[in-house]
């Protein structure tokens, strides 16, 4: 029987409930926003630009690494974006060493590529995270971490108990690290399901 990223088959996730997959997620959401830090700190200590929000899970189906029997209802993964745009930055290849070198330094399997004129280096950490930095021509350097796909018993069950909680506000900029409180199962909806 597949088993996702986190080591769980469908019998396993089918035997939790709503509360504990909420629970499970937000313990993924926060170790998402640990790699995203550890990350940006290796490039820049300063501010990162916001790319949209990263509380609600992502509709699964089709994930960085196939799962047999996935779908848009049965699974979800996580991602989470960041840009910086570092003074008189052009997109040179050099600028992603810093990036390599924290790579190397955690151990992480890596390669670099060039795609459409930008420059990235992609690597995947020792329990499935995968970390993309791209430097391009117009100054703009991106940051995303994503996750392989993750099973659930109701995606959109899910994605209302995690976005009903959720106000929905993100920073336009912020420090690495910073990043609004994910909500508790116990705070109110705030956000009902517009059906």
């Amino acid at each position: 029987m597949p088993t996702d990223a986190a080591g769980l088959t469908q019998d396993d996730v089918a035997k939790m409930s709503l509360h504990e997959e909420f629970e499970a997620y937000r313990e993924r959401y926060l170790h998402m926003q640990e790699l995203l830090q550890g990350a940006q700190r290796s490039v820049n200590d300063g501010p990162w630009y916001w790319n949209g929000g990263d509380r609600v899970p992502g509709i699964g189906g089709d994930g960085l690494e196939p799962l047999p029997g996935a779908d848009t209802r049965n699974s979800y993964d996580l991602r989470t974006d960041r840009i910086w745009s570092p003074p008189g930055a052009t997109g040179d290849a050099r600028d992603l060493r810093p990036m390599i070198q924290y790579f190397d330094e955690q151990g992480w399997r890596h390669r670099e590529g060039h795609p459409a004129g930008t420059h990235d280096s992609w690597a995947k950490t020792d329990d499935g995270w995968q970390i993309e930095y791209v430097v391009q021509p117009n100054g703009d350097y991106a940051l995303t971490v994503f996750s392989e796909l993750f099973w659930t018993n109701d995606g959109d069950a899910l994605s209302e108990a995690v976005g009903g909680r959720n106000d929905g506000e993100y920073p336009d900029e912020s420090l690495p690290g910073e990043y609004p409180p994910f909500p508790d199962w116990d705070d109110p909806i705030v956000s009902p399901p517009k059906i």
